[in-house]
């Protein structure tokens, strides 16, 4: 059954009840009950007639004899909830048995309730009642998680069809520059992180990380004017600063108050050995010698693009000539906060400690993969590695 007719399918007021018992009198008898009480009433005398009339009929309630020649009621039962309605179909035993071994063996093969013979009428009316009570209250719960599922659905196809218009849009934007690696490890359909690369003739290369706050659709939004703005002066070889200036006054004027976009933006200039940086909500980016060991951290000394509107906006950048250093590590703090099953973070050490060992992008990134293994990031993770030789 598609999940439009699940949602637009009810529980009558009237059901259609199946008996099933191989006594006439007790056929009549319960036609006669369930009839004046308005439901319409379908007999059988087998359980292979039971199994045959459930699948063609499909009834709302079975009232099912247990003692019947061939296939009794309890295989009957079992038989009938091996077959997949995509709904749940109460089904109360009318035996004269009171032996609570029958009883457990026939709710054990899928029976809901027990009804003892001689019938009583009264308590098979409300037995009926109690029944559709409940088949209300799963309808109702099946028609949410239809509904749910179809919004789920939705939701999931637009965000990888805007997964994929940025995914595009970064790939126009950026170009691969052989002395930078990248690794972007998104937590959920659509991240909030993004990496960028550009250059300038031969003089300059350029490097972005962004870290949007919160997650998914919300996150992303305002990567696209980030993404444009980095692109077109990056391409134009515009100073740090002012790439970093018009980021902000981009995002001040879009953002709601509060939001904000942490980003780390670089210039290298290989000629003169220069390296420029702003730092802006980010983790430290980390230089690293020939031995592995840090050198220097530029730490954070602004606050992210989004918070400050206006001339009040600090756009100052360090600028670092370096020699003997072979490498520049840039990370988001998913990287740094991501954790194994111990609950315990990867941490500044942990990306310190992989850089001793070997100062190249695979070597931190097996580390911390090694380090979530089976658990998972819960945020996004991002990763540049520099080449500065």
């Amino acid at each position: 059954m598609n999940e439009k007719n699940k949602i637009q399918r009810g529980v009558n007021e009237f059901l259609k009840i199946l008996v099933v018992d191989d006594t006439l009198a007790n056929l009549g008898l319960m036609v006669k009950v369930l009839t004046s009480a308005g439901h319409q009433v379908r007999t059988v005398q087998s359980g292979e007639e039971a199994i045959a009339s459930f699948q063609k009929e499909r009834p709302d309630v079975v009232l099912m004899d247990v003692k019947m020649p061939g296939i009794g009621g309890i295989e009957a039962t079992r038989r009938i909830r091996a077959l997949d309605t995509g709904r749940w179909v109460p089904i109360i035993f009318i035996s004269a048995l009171s032996d609570s071994e029958d009883m457990v063996r026939g709710l054990e093969a899928g029976g809901d309730d027990y009804l003892g013979k001689p019938i009583d009428v009264v308590l098979l009316l409300a037995k009926i009642k109690a029944m559709q009570r409940i088949a209300m209250l799963e309808e109702r719960l099946s028609v949410s998680n239809a509904q749910m599922k179809i919004y789920h659905d939705h939701s999931e196809h637009e965000l990888n069809m805007a997964r994929e218009i940025m995914d595009l849009m970064v790939a126009e934007s950026s170009v691969k520059l052989k002395s930078v690696e990248l690794w972007l490890k998104p937590s959920a359909v659509l991240g909030g992180d993004v990496l960028l690369t550009q250059k300038f003739k031969r003089e300059r290369e350029y490097v972005l990380l962004a870290d949007a706050m919160g997650h998914g659709l919300s996150a992303a939004l305002p990567l696209v004017p980030l993404v444009q703005v980095f692109s077109d002066m990056a391409r134009a070889g515009k100073s740090v600063s002012l790439i970093i200036q018009e980021i902000n006054a981009r995002l001040s004027s879009l953002l709601p108050l509060g939001n904000f976009v942490a980003v780390t933006l670089i210039s290298l200039d290989r000629k003169e050995r220069l390296l420029e940086i702003w730092n802006g909500g980010n983790p430290p980016a980390l230089l690293s010698g020939s031995d592995g060991k840090v050198s220097r951290k530029f730490k954070s000394r602004h606050l992210a693009p989004g918070v400050i509107r206006g001339n009040d906006f600090d756009a100052g950048t360090e600028s670092f000539n370096w020699n003997d250093e072979i490498c520049l590590t840039l990370y988001s703090d998913g990287l740094a906060e991501a954790i194994n099953a111990e609950g315990l973070e990867f941490g500044e050490k942990g990306i310190i400690a992989a850089l001793k060992r070997d100062c190249s992008h695979q070597s931190l990134k097996t580390a911390v993969k090694e380090h979530v293994g089976q658990h998972g990031a819960s945020d996004d993770i991002s990763l540049a590695t520099i080449n500065l030789q």
